[in-house]
């Protein structure tokens, strides 16, 4: 593999690994009071695993001797523009597949570097906790529900526990609470993620090291 590729892996799983380590501190991630330390992780896991993909065009830019500068070589239409005028087809084929992930919206790799980006320039990654209970056997209870005439007010676990007497309490096991990013960290009204974010975070990595890998074998370097 290119020279940085797989230390850049390696940082990644290193935040990956601290925000395991909260989320087990804390009794699961949605409690995890450390924010500033969890997003500081979940940030520099973003960074880390694109960069991987970044490195990996820089050593494309070395071992071809395109010789665009550190900061052109991660230029995906200046590196193909090199490698077509070199003939290189196996390279120009290796990163046109990137570029179509990087290009074509929603791919896991377009998902990827979106997080990344904003993170890194626009925007806070915003967290989505969903918690799952229960629902009353009062009837009487259930129907003011329905009709909004009650404001339901989840209390988590290891929360503060006081409420009012006469509200409606609803107690949420650790395990039914679940925490994800947003599709889009830009736009809220897109809901959430479809897979938690721990999980998520879990499956890119394995994902971005399988793919940076096949990628590698397909320029048939021996």
């Amino acid at each position: 593999m290119f020279t940085g590729v797989y230390e850049k892996l390696e940082r990644a799983e290193y935040f990956l690994n601290n925000l395991k380590n909260l989320s087990r501190d804390a009794g699961g991630f949605p409690y995890i009071k450390k924010t500033q330390e969890m997003r500081a992780n979940l940030d520099g896991f973003f960074f880390e695993l694109i960069s991987a993909k970044d490195f990996f065009l820089q050593g494309m830019n070395d071992h071809y001797g395109l010789g665009l500068r550190k900061q052109e070589a991660t230029d995906i239409v200046q590196l193909r523009r090199h490698l077509e005028t070199k003939g290189e087809l196996k390279a120009l084929e290796v990163v046109t597949l990137i570029e179509k992930q990087l290009r074509t919206k929603n791919t896991w790799l377009w998902q990827l570097n979106n997080y990344r980006n904003s993170a890194t320039h626009r925007e806070l990654l915003h967290i989505w906790n969903d918690a799952i209970f229960t629902a009353t056997t009062n009837n009487k209870l259930f129907d003011k529900l329905k009709s909004g005439d009650v404001v339901m007010k989840p209390i988590f676990a290891g929360q503060e526990n006081t409420i009012p007497p006469g509200i409606p309490r609803v107690d949420i096991p650790y395990e039914n609470v679940k925490t994800y990013l947003f599709k889009d960290p830009e736009d809220p009204s897109q809901g959430k993620a479809d897979i938690e974010v721990l999980l998520y975070c879990e499956q890119s990595l394995k994902h971005m090291r399988s793919f940076l890998e096949n990628l590698y074998v397909k320029l048939s370097f021996r």
